[in-house]
């Protein structure tokens, strides 16, 4: 699936029960979103589990680079904006904590 936020296109996949507790699973630079295959395999009859490529990835936009930890930020809060998310668990490596902490500071 795909959906136009913060100027990109961005591809995501959601996936799980409507009415379950949604899980977003942010990928690291030079993946994709099925990085998580399998942990969205063993969580989606639990949860809502939402993967997305990052800018410049996967099957998302590549705009021109450089690339900001606030641009990110603001592609996922856009993200979950157009999907009606109003809150999620986040699983995340290194790269993304830094984002999600970014993320957690900016957006009120």
């Amino acid at each position: 699936m795909k959906a136009t936020v913060n100027g990109i296109t961005t591809q995501y996949e959601l996936e799980g029960p409507l009415s379950a507790p949604v899980v977003t699973l942010s990928h690291s630079l030079a993946a994709n979103l099925h990085l998580w295959d399998a942990q969205a395999a063993a969580l989606q009859d639990r949860y809502r589990v939402l993967r997305y490529d990052i800018r410049g990835h996967g099957g998302s936009d590549v705009p021109p680079a450089p690339y900001t930890l606030e641009q990110m930020a603001d592609d996922l809060h856009g993200l979950l904006r157009a999907l009606d998310i109003a809150e999620t668990h986040e699983a995340a490596d290194e790269f993304n904590r830094a984002l999600l902490a970014f993320l957690a500071t900016s957006v009120r």
